[in-house]
C-alpha cells in the first residue's frame, strides 16, 4: 500500500497523494554505461515523448533502428496514428493467428518475441501510444474516424475470432449517418458482437464498460501492450525498464479505462494499479532536484491529481504540489466593476489574479484555437461579455503557460466538487474560468473552460440561451459532418488536427462524447424538451433516460418499440435490461446476464429488486448474493440485502450486510441503526452500543434510534445516557407534529431508570468516586421527572413515580405534593369509579396520602384526610349498587377512615 502524504496546508487531507520528499529516485535515471549512443537517443526522445516536445536529427543515416523510430516519430507528431498500427513494426507484432489462446496471452506471447532489445521495445511502446490516442480521438476529442480507415486494424487479423466477429461491420463510418437514423426508430447499426467481445476484455470488478463508447480495440490494445511491457517478472523487463515514458502512458490508458466503466462507483482494482504506477511516474519526472524537468514534474503531478478526481479521491493537495512545481502564483481577490451593460455604479466581483514563472517568450504559441466557437451574448443582452474592472491593471493579461492554465482548471474543478451548487460555487468558479478564457493557446484546455462556463450559466435566465448553443458547439466539433453550428465545410476543415487536440487532454478533464450528449440530453429534459432528449439519449444508448422521457411525454410504447428494435439489431445487456425495466419481464434480465456470460451485475440487481417486490424475498437474496459477488461495493444493494435477510430472520447474514454497508459508507446512520438492532435482537447490548452511537452521530433526529439507545443503556446500566435518549425524545416529540408517530416514553423505561439509578446510589456507599456520580445522575433523574410531572400530558404513573423517587432521597416534603397531584390525575379520568383498575390505584394512592396526613397528626390534616377518604369511599359504593361489584381495596379504605376517627376522637 501507499503510504499517504499530508500537505503541510492540508494536514487533514485523504491519503491519496504522494509527498515528494517521501519519493525514491534512486535508480530512474538509467546507466549510460550499458547502453549505446543510439538507444541513449532514442531513450531521451522516449522519455519526452508523453509531452509532445521531443524531436531528434539524425546525424548517421546507417543506423537503421534509429530511421524506424524516426519514422515513428513523424508519424506520432502529425497524428497519424492509424499508419503506426499499419506499419512494419506493427506488421511483425501482428502476424500469424491466434489459436487456442486468448487475444491477451497471444499478443503477450508476441511482445516478448518483438520486444528483444531496447529499440524494439521503444517501437511496441509507440504502437501502444498509437493506440491509446486513437481511442482517445475518437471518444474524446475529434475529429471523428472513418472506418475505412481502421478496418484492417480494428482488430488486426492475427486476431481471428474477433475479425469473423467484426467481417458484419457496416462499411460507412463510425459516426451514424443521418440515413442510418432514417431507416430505423433508434439510429445506425454497429456490430454489437464485436463490440461485446471487446467491452467484456475491458469489464473490471463486474462493471460493464460504456456500450456507445467507439473502437474500444484500441484501448484494449493500449492496455495490454503497456501493462505486457511493464511487467518486472517478464524477460522483456531487461529491456523495457529502460522506457521511462511507458509509466506515464500506462497511467494514461488507466485513467481512460476507468472513465469508460458504466458505473458511478470508481473500480479498486484499478485504482491500486493506477496508485501503483503514478508512483513510478512521480519518482521519474518530479525530481524537484533537476529545475530543468520542474515543468515536466509539475504536469505529471497536476495527472496524478485529474487520476485522484477521476478516482473519486481528495486531490486538492496534489494540485498544489504541481502548482509549486510550476510556480504558477494564483491570488483570488476583489476588484470593483461592472457585469452589465446599463450599471451605475460598480461593485464588488470577484477575480483570480495569476501570473506564470515562465517568461512570455516560453509560453506554447496560440494554434488553430481562432476556429474554435465561442458564442457570444446577442446584442440584446444586459450582460457583458467580460467584467468591467475599474482598475485598468486588473484587465491587463498577465502571461499564462497552458500548463499554468490547466492548473487553474484544476482549481476550479475542486472548487466545484468541494461545494455546494450554489451561488457563491458559480461566482468563484466563473473567476477562475474568465482568468483561463482569457487565453486562446490550446484548443481543449480553451474548450473546456468553454464548457465549465456553459454549465454555470444555464443556471442564469439571461444566458441559457447562449449555454445551450455554446453546447451544442462543442458536442458538435468532434464530428467532420455539417451541423447547425459547424455549417461550413470551411469551418470543418480549418478545425483543429488531431495532434493539437490531444496534445494537452491529459492536463484537463473534458467529458467524453457520450457524456457531453448526456449532458445536453438533460439539459433539454429539464426545460421540458423531453421529446428532444429522448432522442439524444436514444444516440447514447442511455436506455433508462428514454424510458423516462418517453413516459413523461405519455409515450410509452414508443420508448418499448426502441429498446425491441435495437435488440433486433443488436444484443448488449444494458438493453435487455433496459427492456425488463419496461415490461417488467424477468426474463429480459436472465437474458442480460446470459450475454455478458454472468458478468454484467446490475441484472442480478434487477431480479433481486423485481423478487423482491413480489414478496419471493429468498430468491431476491440469492439474486442479490450474486450480484454483489461480482460487484461488491454497492451500498445499496448489500442494505437490501440486509433487510432481506432481517425479514428471513437469517441475523447473522444480516449483520455482515449492514457491515459491508458501514464499511463502505461510514455515514449511513440507518445501517449502524439496523446493526444495533441485529445485536439487540441476539441480546447483545454491548455490541449494539457502539452501533448505535454511530447512527447518532450522522443523524440525531431518528427517534427510533433514541428507543434503541434507551433500551440498550438500561441494558448496560448507562443510566445518565438512559436519561439522555429520553430528554432527546421528549425534545423530538414536542417538535414534530403528532402524525411522526413517536410514542410517549414508557413507563417501565422509566421507572426502570430510576429504580436503577437508586441502586447505583446505594451499591457506591463508600467509594466517593462512585457516590459523586450516583449523585449527578439522580441529579439528572430528577431534571427528567421534573419535566414529565410539569408537561401538559402528564399521566398518574409520572407522578407516583415522582413520589417513589423523593421518598427515596429523602424529599419527604415533596411526596404529598407528587401524591395529590397523581389523585387528581387519575380523579380526571371520566368514569374512574367504574373501572376496577383506577379504583384499586385511587384507593392506593388514597391509603398513601391518609397516612402521611396522620403522621402531621394535627386537626386540620386528619380533617383533610377523613374528607378525602370519604369522598373516595361514597363515589365508588354510589356507582356500584351490590357488595359483590366493589373492590377489596374499597373495604380497606373503611379501615383507613375507621383510624382516622378514631385520632380525631383522641384530640
Amino acid at each position: 500500500m501507499i503510504e499517504p502524504h499530508h500537505d503541510s496546508e492540508d494536514s487533514d487531507d485523504d491519503d491519496s497523494g504522494f509527498g515528494l520528499a517521501n519519493l525514491d529516485f534512486q535508480g530512474v535515471n538509467f546507466d549510460a554505461a550499458e547502453l549505446t549512443n543510439a538507444e541513449t537517443k532514442a531513450l531521451n526522445w522516449e522519455r519526452q515523448l508523453p509531452f509532445h516536445a521531443a524531436s531528434f536529427q539524425l546525424e548517421d543515416h546507417s543506423q537503421n533502428d534509429l530511421i524506424s523510430i524516426k519514422d515513428i516519430e513523424e508519424l506520432l507528431i502529425n497524428g497519424r496514428y492509424v499508419d503506426v498500427l499499419r506499419g512494419a513494426k506493427a506488421q511483425k507484432l501482428f502476424r500469424g493467428y491466434t489459436q487456442g489462446i486468448s487475444p491477451s496471452e497471444y499478443l503477450r506471447q508476441q511482445i516478448r518475441l518483438q520486444g528483444h532489445s531496447v529499440m524494439s521495445c521503444i517501437e511496441i511502446e509507440c504502437i501502444a501510444v498509437a493506440a491509446l490516442n486513437l481511442f482517445l480521438q475518437a471518444n474524446y476529442t475529434g475529429p471523428s474516424l472513418e472506418i475505412s480507415d481502421v478496418a484492417e486494424i480494428n482488430p488486426h487479423t492475427c486476431f481471428s475470432e474477433w475479425r469473423d466477429l467484426s467481417a458484419m461491420e457496416p462499411k460507412n463510418t463510425i459516426e451514424e449517418t443521418e440515413e442510418e437514423k432514417k431507416s430505423s426508430v433508434t439510429g445506425g447499426k454497429r456490430n454489437n458482437a464485436y463490440q461485446n467481445a471487446i467491452l467484456a476484455e475491458l469489464a473490471v470488478d463486474g462493471t460493464w464498460p460504456v456500450q456507445v463508447c467507439q473502437v474500444p480495440y484500441f484501448l484494449w490494445l493500449a492496455r495490454t501492450i503497456l501493462a505486457a511491457l511493464n511487467d518486472s517478472q517478464a524477460p522483456i523487463y531487461e529491456y523495457s525498464r529502460y522506457l521511462k515514458g511507458l509509466s506515464l502512458w500506462k497511467s494514461r490508458s488507466i485513467v481512460a479505462h476507468e472513465r469508460l466503466l458504466h458505473s458511478r462507483e470508481p473500480s479498486q482494482t484499478l485504482w491500486v494499479e493506477a496508485q501503483n504506477t503514478f508512483r513510478s511516474c512521480l519518482e521519474i519526472y518530479c525530481d524537484t532536484s533537476s529545475p530543468a524537468h520542474r515543468s515536466e514534474g509539475a504536469a505529471v503531478m497536476l495527472e496524478w491529481g485529474l487520476a485522484q478526481f477521476h478516482f473519486q479521491k481528495k486531490s486538492l493537495p496534489t494540485f498544489r504540489q504541481a502548482q509549486n512545481l510550476s510556480g504558477l502564483t494564483v491570488e483570488v481577490t476583489g476588484s470593483i466593476g461592472k457585469r452589465t451593460k446599463f450599471q451605475q455604479e460598480a461593485t464588488a466581483q470577484l477575480l483570480v489574479r495569476a501570473q506564470s514563472t515562465v517568461p512570455a517568450s516560453e509560453t506554447t504559441p496560440s494554434e488553430n484555437t481562432a476556429s474554435l466557437q465561442r458564442v457570444e451574448h446577442s446584442n440584446d443582452e444586459i450582460l457583458l461579455e467580460k467584467i468591467q474592472f475599474e482598475d485598468e491593471r486588473d484587465m491587463e493579461i498577465k502571461p499564462l503557460t497552458i500548463l499554468d492554465q490547466s492548473i487553474l482548471m484544476a482549481f476550479c474543478l475542486d472548487v466545484k466538487e468541494s461545494n455546494a451548487a450554489d451561488e457563491l460555487t458559480a461566482e468563484e468558479m466563473g473567476a477562475y474560468l474568465a482568468r483561463v478564457l482569457d487565453h486562446h493557446d490550446d484548443w481543449m484546455v480553451y474548450s473546456t473552460a468553454l464548457l465549465e462556463r456553459s454549465w454555470l450559466e444555464f443556471e442564469r435566465t439571461h444566458a441559457r440561451e447562449r449555454a445551450i448553443l455554446q453546447i451544442q458547439a462543442l458536442v458538435d466539433q468532434h464530428t467532420n459532418r455539417l451541423t447547425i453550428t459547424q455549417s461550413t465545410v470551411k469551418s470543418i476543415e480549418e478545425s483543429a488536427p488531431v495532434q493539437v487536440r490531444l496534445r494537452n487532454l491529459h492536463l484537463i478533464v473534458y467529458p467524453p462524447r457520450w457524456s457531453m450528449i448526456q449532458d445536453l440530453a438533460d439539459r433539454y429534459a429539464k426545460l421540458g424538451i423531453v421529446t428532444s432528449a429522448a432522442e439524444l439519449y436514444t444516440d447514447i444508448e442511455f436506455w433508462n433516460d428514454v424510458v423516462d422521457c418517453y413516459r413523461r411525454a405519455g409515450k410509452m410504447a414508443t420508448a418499448e418499440a426502441i429498446v425491441r428494435e435495437r435488440l433486433e439489431l443488436e444484443e448488449s445487456p444494458r438493453m435487455w435490461e433496459a427492456l425488463g425495466d419496461i415490461t417488467n419481464d424477468p426474463k429480459c434480465f436472465e437474458k442480460a446476464i446470459e450475454v455478458s456470460h454472468g458478468r454484467y451485475s446490475s441484472a442480478f440487481l434487477a431480479l433481486g429488486s423485481h423478487y423482491f417486490e413480489k414478496g419471493q424475498i429468498e430468491t431476491a437474496a440469492k439474486y442479490y448474493e450474486k450480484a454483489l459477488k461480482i460487484r461488491p461495493l454497492v451500498t445499496s444493494a448489500w442494505f437490501r440485502l440486509g433487510t432481506i435477510q432481517m425479514q428471513l430472520e437469517h441475523w447473522e447474514a444480516a449483520l455482515r450486510a449492514f457491515s459491508e454497508v458501514v464499511q463502505q459508507e461510514p455515514e449511513e446512520y440507518d445501517a449502524w441503526a439496523n446493526v444495533a438492532a441485529i445485536h439487540m435482537r441476539q441480546r447483545r447490548p454491548a455490541e449494539a452500543y457502539p452501533a448505535l452511537l454511530e447512527a447518532l452521530k450522522y443523524n440525531r433526529n431518528n427517534w427510533r434510534v433514541w428507543v434503541s439507545k434507551l433500551y440498550t443503556c438500561l441494558d448496560l446500566n448507562k443510566f445518565d445516557e438512559a436519561v439522555q435518549a429520553c430528554e432527546m425524545l421528549l425534545d423530538l416529540r414536542k417538535a414534530k407534529q403528532a402524525s411522526d408517530g413517536i410514542p410517549p416514553l414508557e413507563e417501565r423505561c422509566v421507572r426502570a431508570i430510576v429504580g436503577g439509578s437508586l441502586k447505583s446510589l446505594e451499591a457506591s456507599a463508600g467509594n466517593e468516586i462512585q457516590l459523586d456520580s450516583s449523585r449527578r445522575t439522580l441529579s439528572r433523574v430528577h431534571a427528567l421527572l421534573e419535566r414529565l410531572s410539569t408537561s401538559s400530558d402528564a399521566e398518574p404513573w409520572m407522578f407516583e413515580t415522582m413520589a417513589v423517587f423523593n421518598q427515596a432521597v429523602g424529599q419527604n416534603e415533596e411526596v404529598l405534593d407528587n401524591l395529590l397531584k397523581e389523585y387528581r390525575s387519575l380523579q380526571a379520568v371520566a368514569g374512574w369509579e367504574k373501572d376496577d383498575k383506577f379504583v384499586i390505584k385511587i384507593c392506593r394512592v388514597a391509603s398513601q396520602i391518609s397516612n402521611l396526613y396522620c403522621q402531621k397528626g394535627d386537626k386540620q390534616n386528619l380533617t383533610k384526610a377523613r374528607f378525602l377518604v370519604r369522598g373516595i369511599k361514597q363515589k365508588i359504593e354510589a356507582s356500584r349498587p351490590g357488595e359483590n361489584t366493589i373492590p377489596e381495596e374499597v373495604f380497606q379504605l373503611s379501615n383507613v377512615m375507621d383510624e382516622i376517627e378514631t385520632k380525631l376522637s383522641r384530640l
